[in-house]
């Protein structure tokens, strides 16, 4: 059976990037500064991603992936798996993984 999972970085390595900084910019050098801060944002979450995906490989565990989400702006990674790649994920002192919520709605 294929459960939906949400790997995030743990709470102590959560990047510091988000926080706000005692000195801005004026507000037309942050507007430049967004599209640099996007551009990290977007390396960040490559990298995430990418520690993801060979901790799944070098565990054997990629035929127990059926899906995985592609590298965005934030450092987490959606799956559809098994729950041996959850209990593995969450075994692993880097990630923070998680079963997402199942809605079943009804009209």
């Amino acid at each position: 059976m294929f459960i939906e999972i949400i790997v995030l970085p743990r709470e102590e390595q959560s990047p510091k990037r988000r926080t706000p900084k005692a000195t801005r910019a004026p507000l037309a050098q942050e507007r430049r500064g967004r599209a640099e801060l996007a551009q990290e944002w977007r390396e960040e979450g490559k990298a995430f991603h990418t520690s993801v995906l060979e901790f799944i490989k070098a565990q054997h565990l990629l035929g127990a992936v059926k899906w995985m989400s592609e590298p965005g702006l934030l450092p987490q990674v959606t799956l559809i798996a098994t729950d041996r790649v959850l209990e593995k994920l969450q075994a692993e002192p880097r990630f923070a993984a998680g079963r997402s919520l199942s809605m079943n709605l009804q009209t």
